[in-house]
């Protein structure tokens, strides 16, 4: 077995472990990092007894100069550039920080490990208790035994190390030509959503290693006839679909890839129940069962409450697509944004803007950015541009017969289940109202890309030398955009902004600045809360990044006040010393105004911060006032007149 498949087992065990102990704890009430510890062994023997099953006496690297030679061409080298100054970019950044992970993502698992199980929470934001929970599962035994987010960024990180070789066996595996899949191992790792996404906090990148480790497997066992690598394809898929339910039009490629496993191997025996059944477990089907009892659907989300059901579905389709165009002409640094966006206004009156906007909610307008934010990003403008070139390569290429053909030796499964990532991608397209959809479909683009460069005319435009100058190009736009995000800086823009006086550097520095502010921006109001105080109520809004108020980690316990929320709302308990609330906050959940709430929590403001609730450093500031209340005055002042009577 290839190296980089028992490297790949070794990370799907890890996965499937972190999904198993997660919900198996949270049985017991012991979702703790004693309850991870204590299971750790069960994740040391499985990794054992993988790697002894797999091993060979084969040297996985019988000849060190071929491999040097390999390694230090310019696409491979630009994939190490890009995976070593992620690495920095995480380590350095102390502070890791998206809007997601602040809203819901890191709030809803601190919820988990206060109480030691999931529970469904109920808060105002529904993302807290229906959004997929297999990235979470992966976070929570890091954090428990580190207490920190400083590592976090290794779960990104590591998977992205595995991806060019997966890439390399899955494209291998469907047909594509050697010299194309060796091309494309070291090119599609460049792609923004997952350059950027490998030294962050996002969720969607790490998941296409899924995909294509579930396609390598089954190769695997299709070729050896071992039924180890069916197993682990299955596994594979399951666990793409607990990474994100917008995964699941993946099952119809992936299932016709697997099928004809099932009549060639021996697997209708009694493990297959049992991996069966593991597989359900790490996959979408615990939380969709849940939250079928919760809200009797089994999205969790009956309301949509964020309007990510689409409303037609040409409109729906249009309007993404609109999207991932404009991801994919969005310059790494774009000074002229404004000036661009402000010539696009008349455009985006229009009565087609209009039909978009009502087919998906979430589309706004033809708009571009200064910079490229991981949060939004797709394949890119490098990757974009290749395969544009690809595409109009194939008009002036003659129809070629290469003999023999890898595609016609495949299975009539294999053969047809790239086209098919067609109709699941035009699934996703059409269901997805979401105006980051080029980002949530990164699992997508392998297989699509596998369906165009497996064509004969493709493999010939692929020669031509201008095709890697162009692909060399294409990796190398993802390095600039590393240095340049703001999210994790390499360089000091705003020093350099300062020294020089530059208009152009101005405009970014103030992005930098942001971000700065975004990282920590609960940090004056975590100095007014007392040192001593471990519990802490919180009555803040709908779409509030709370996570801040968790800092340090371990030290402090949040508790969600005013749920479930309605006139009947219970009032803080009495041994509640302080809460964080806002105007909103207590609007929304109480139906009180803070005047009103204060006297009846017998609460005092002590302290008030006001909060800039904008998400764009262009935008002029909006403030929000945030308050630290010390609560139960009346029953504070008994307990301390009894410790300290008056003569």
């Amino acid at each position: 077995m290839p190296l980089a498949l028992r490297l790949a087992g070794c990370w799907l065990l890890w996965s499937a472990w972190c999904a198993l102990t997660g919900w198996g704890l949270s049985t017991v009430n012991q979702l703790s990092g004693r309850g991870h510890l204590a299971l750790l062994p069960v994740l040391l023997a499985a990794v054992w007894l993988w790697l002894k099953a797999t091993a060979s006496t084969r040297n996985d690297f019988p000849n060190f100069a071929k491999w040097r030679r390999r390694l230090t061409r310019p696409l491979p080298f630009l994939y190490f550039t890009i995976a070593g100054l992620s690495l920095l970019a995480g380590m350095l950044n102390a502070n890791p920080w998206s809007i997601d992970a602040a809203t819901y993502r890191l709030p809803r698992m601190l919820y988990w490990w206060s109480a030691h199980h999931w529970y469904w929470i109920g808060t105002l934001d529904h993302r807290l208790d229906f959004s997929s929970t297999g990235f979470e599962w992966q976070m929570l035994p890091v954090i428990e035994l580190t207490h920190s987010l400083r590592l976090i960024f290794l779960l990104n990180w590591i998977p992205f190390l595995l991806l060019p070789w997966l890439v390399f066996l899955a494209f291998r595996a469907f047909g594509v030509r050697g010299r194309s899949a060796r091309r494309w191992m070291w090119l599609l790792p460049s792609g923004h959503c997952f350059a950027l996404q490998c030294s962050g906090l996002q969720n969607d990148g790490y998941a296409v290693n899924y995909l294509l480790a579930a396609i390598a497997f089954a190769a695997f066992a299709f070729h050896s006839r071992r039924t180890g690598g069916l197993w682990l394809a299955l596994l594979a898929a399951a666990l793409l679909t607990g990474a994100k339910v917008s995964n699941l039009p993946l099952m119809l490629p992936l299932g016709v890839l697997l099928l004809p496993l099932f009549f060639r191997l021996p697997c209708l025996n009694w493990r297959l129940p049992i991996i069966g059944l593991l597989a359900l477990l790490c996959s979408f089907a615990p939380l969709a069962f849940l939250s079928w009892q919760k809200t009797g659907d089994w999205t969790g989300d009956p309301t949509d409450q964020w309007s990510v059901k689409t409303h037609g579905v040409g409109g729906a389709v249009a309007a993404n697509l609109v999207l991932l165009v404009m991801n994919a002409t969005q310059p790494p640094l774009f000074p002229g944004s404004r000036q661009v966006n402000a010539a696009l206004t008349g455009f985006n009156h229009s009565a087609f803007v209009g039909w978009l906007r009502q087919s998906h909610r979430e589309f706004e307008d033809f708009d571009y950015g200064t910079m490229i934010y991981e949060g939004s990003a797709g394949p890119g403008i490098g990757l974009a541009a290749y395969i544009a070139f690809l595409l109009v390569g194939l008009c002036f290429v003659r129809t070629v017969v290469l003999s023999p053909t890898p595609v016609a030796s495949l299975p009539w499964a294999w053969r047809l289940a790239p086209w098919l990532a067609w109709v699941a991608y035009a699934v996703y397209l059409a269901k997805l109202g979401s105006s980051h959809s080029p980002r949530i479909a990164a699992p997508y683009y392998p297989l699509l890309i596998v369906s165009l460069v497996r064509l004969p005319r493709m493999f010939t435009v692929e020669k031509k030398k201008i095709a890697g100058i162009l692909a060399g190009c294409a990796a190398a736009m993802a390095i600039f955009v590393i240095i340049l995000t703001p999210a994790r800086p390499l360089i000091p823009v705003q020093t350099l902004a300062r020294i020089t006086g530059s208009a152009a550097l101005g405009k970014i520095a103030a992005q930098y600045h942001f971000w700065d502010y975004l990282r920590d921006e609960f940090a004056p109001l975590q100095e007014k809360i007392p040192a001593n105080v471990t519990r802490v109520g919180l009555a803040d809004a709908f779409l509030n990044p709370s996570y801040g108020l968790w800092k340090p980690l371990a030290s402090r316990v949040i508790v969600e006040l005013g749920l479930p929320p309605g006139p009947r709302a219970p009032m803080p308990p009495p041994d509640l010393e302080y809460a964080v609330v806002t105007t909103r906050g207590l609007s929304e959940r109480y139906g009180m105004g803070l005047t009103e709430w204060l006297a009846a929590a017998d609460g005092q403001v002590v302290f008030e911060y006001p909060r800039n609730v904008m998400l764009d450093a262009h935008s002029p500031p909006k403030y929000e006032s945030w308050y630290l209340v010390k609560l139960n005055l009346s029953a504070t002042a008994k307990v301390k007149s009894r410790h300290d009577p008056t003569p």
